[in-house]
């Protein structure tokens, strides 16, 4: 997906909020069904987490203006 934090033409509009919130709501569902002795992949897939939620909230920030 595309990621403004990744490339600078990166767009994000509201017709993507559905496919972000859904990446993200599917790590939060991985997150939940890995071990907690797997730091590392967890620590990536909470980034992946956090990605996704600040481009939703900037979706969602942009259609309240």
């Amino acid at each position: 997906m595309c990621d403004a934090a990744r490339c600078p033409q990166a767009t994000h509009h509201g017709e993507h909020r559905r496919v972000w919130l859904s990446s993200a709501d599917s790590s939060r569902k991985l997150l939940t069904m890995l071990p907690h002795s797997h730091k590392d992949a967890r620590a990536r897939i909470q980034m992946d987490i956090d990605r996704s939620q600040r481009v939703v909230d900037a979706i969602d920030a942009a259609h309240t203006v």
